[in-house]
């Protein structure tokens, strides 16, 4: 049907959508159409965006591609759009290992809207070296006699977070566990390595991801199923098909546990009293089911998600720490990780705190899980699924993720969506054998020597230590430079401040498409309610 295969098409009761899987003849672009009754719409295009290194490649990209594109050549198409929109959702999001561009609406052509305006994004950006300045990295100069400085919107936003030492501990722990694949690298973007991107290696990296053969496409909602089709194909049809070397390597076993220790800058005046944090981190292999996902996901919540968790419980109860850190229960990658430690520690007290750790492990193995802990889990868990409940994200955003937690690894998008089944089976294997749970922590814990440590310690001025060697690092790249080099940059610096500075001309701006009066309702939604 217009140019595409229907591979599959299945009732999916737990959410009320009829699925249907389709592939993009021509290109090899793959398609999952949800239909329902949910007047809240959901488009959504993923690419497997995997990065051979920290210089935010990635990130910088998901950035510079909304600087507007072939049909919108304005500086903020999604900005503009937004003052004639009635969207429930328009972001982006960088994740390890892919890049997600989702948007939704309740209003048919509003979503129609977005959805044009971030397909020509995607896959016809205004990609060019002053965007990359603008939104990656650049040498900022005002004057000759200045001493060099980087810029960039990305490489300010990771300067940031490299400052919060919490968010380097997580970082950190994916990254030690991942040391051989595409997750040992910062998709965000390390500030130590931002300035060796090259806008070169962006729009290479741009070139061969962002492909309809590399793309991941989704839908959901009450549209005509039909018409997205025909929408999408309008630009997929102008694509042919492509090999993209985009799969993801699954990590092997540390030949030992790994134990790293990095320093963070508390600030002088949080100096004298700062304390240390740690992170207990294990690797666990690929799952390919959701029986074990939703197995070791509800064993992670009883071990660390409520105050009566007895890993949780024994770290708060012990008094060393004042409160739990790390990633937690981490599933959104091609291997699921887990890791918890405490922050607010000193130094001396962390291998008191691992001990606590292994022993409360060893512990429950053997004497049992309190089985009102577990069948709380499992009701959690249970109510969760049922209710749907995603927060501020339309209900037709979270299916999407949570069915990429498998797609993206040429798995069943449809598995994640179904938890009837794995409810039901793992709650029979967990009825059938007493110590189900004890044998995951055995296998998982106690037995698995993929793991790491990962310990952030207090040190006043250590931030003035990096400071220093990236002064140190500019003033080389200056000392390289001739004087015709360094007016060259003041040069740049005073353009890339008449870009963002001049205003688009009304021409570009009218083709940003809008929503009039009658476009929109007059009456609110009803929203039944009953106490």
């Amino acid at each position: 049907m217009n140019g595409f295969d229907l591979l599959r098409e299945e009732r999916v009761d737990e959410i009320n959508a009829m699925a249907r899987e389709y592939r993009h003849m021509k290109t090899g672009a793959r398609i999952l159409s949800m239909v329902t009754d949910d007047t809240n719409k959901v488009f959504g295009i993923t690419f497997r965006t995997p990065p051979s290194d920290s210089t935010g490649v990635a990130h910088i990209l998901e950035h510079s591609v909304l600087c507007g594109s072939r049909k919108y050549p304005v500086k903020e198409p999604f900005v503009e759009l937004l003052k004639g929109s009635v969207q429930t959702f328009l972001n982006a999001f960088t994740y390890p290992d892919k890049t997600c561009y989702p948007v939704a609406s309740e209003n048919l052509k509003d979503f129609y809207n977005l959805m044009d305006v971030y397909l020509d994004a995607v896959f016809h950006p205004r990609l060019t070296n002053e965007i990359f300045q603008q939104e990656g990295w650049h040498y900022e100069l005002e004057n000759l006699e200045d001493p060099l400085i980087y810029k960039g919107v990305v490489y300010n936003e990771m300067k940031g977070a490299y400052s919060n030492p919490e968010d380097v501990l997580s970082e950190l722990s994916q990254q030690v566990l991942f040391p051989h694949t595409t997750y040992g690298c910062d998709s965000g973007g390390d500030p130590k390595y931002i300035p060796d991107l090259s806008f070169r290696q962006l729009s290479d990296f741009h070139e061969t991801l962002y492909h309809p053969s590399n793309s991941y496409i989704y839908f959901y909602g009450d549209d005509d199923p039909d018409q997205r089709l025909l929408r999408i194909a309008e630009y997929l049809d102008g694509f042919d098909a492509r090999t993209v070397h985009s799969h993801i390597e699954e990590q092997g076993p540390l030949a030992e546990p790994a134990r790293i220790l990095r320093k963070y800058d508390p600030g002088e005046e949080g100096g004298k009293d700062a304390r240390s944090m740690f992170s207990t981190n294990w690797l666990w292999p690929r799952i390919i089911d959701a029986d074990a996902n939703l197995a070791l996901g509800i064993l992670a919540y009883t071990l660390i998600g409520t105050s009566a968790g007895p890993l949780r419980k024994a770290l708060i109860d012990s008094g060393l720490g004042e409160d739990l850190t790390g990633p937690g229960f981490a599933s959104y990658l091609l291997q699921i990780y887990f890791g918890t430690g405490l922050r607010g520690i000193r130094s001396e007290d962390i291998e008191v705190a691992e001990k606590l750790i292994w022993s409360t492990l060893r512990t429950l193995a053997r004497d049992g899980i309190d089985r009102e802990i577990l069948e709380a889990s499992f009701n959690t868990f249970e109510f969760r699924m049922r209710e749907s409940n995603s927060g501020g994200y339309p209900r037709g955003l979270s299916y999407m993720l949570s069915a990429l937690n498998f797609w993206l690894y040429d798995g069943d998008p449809l598995e994640p969506l179904k938890f009837e089944g794995p409810l039901q089976r793992v709650r029979a294997a967990f009825g059938g054998d007493p110590r189900y749970f004890e044998k995951l922590i055995e296998a998982h814990f106690l037995h698995n020597t993929h793991r790491a440590v990962v310990i952030m310690e207090p040190e006043v001025g250590c931030s003035r230590r990096e400071e220093k060697e990236e002064a140190e690092k500019l003033s080389r790249a200056r000392q390289g430079m001739s004087r015709e080099n360094l007016a060259e940059i003041v040069s740049n610096t005073e353009s890339l401040v008449q870009m963002q500075e001049t205003p688009d001309s009304p021409e570009a701006l009218a083709l940003i498409p809008t929503l009039a009066r009658e476009d929109v309702s007059r009456k609110n939604k009803f929203i039944p309610i009953e106490e």
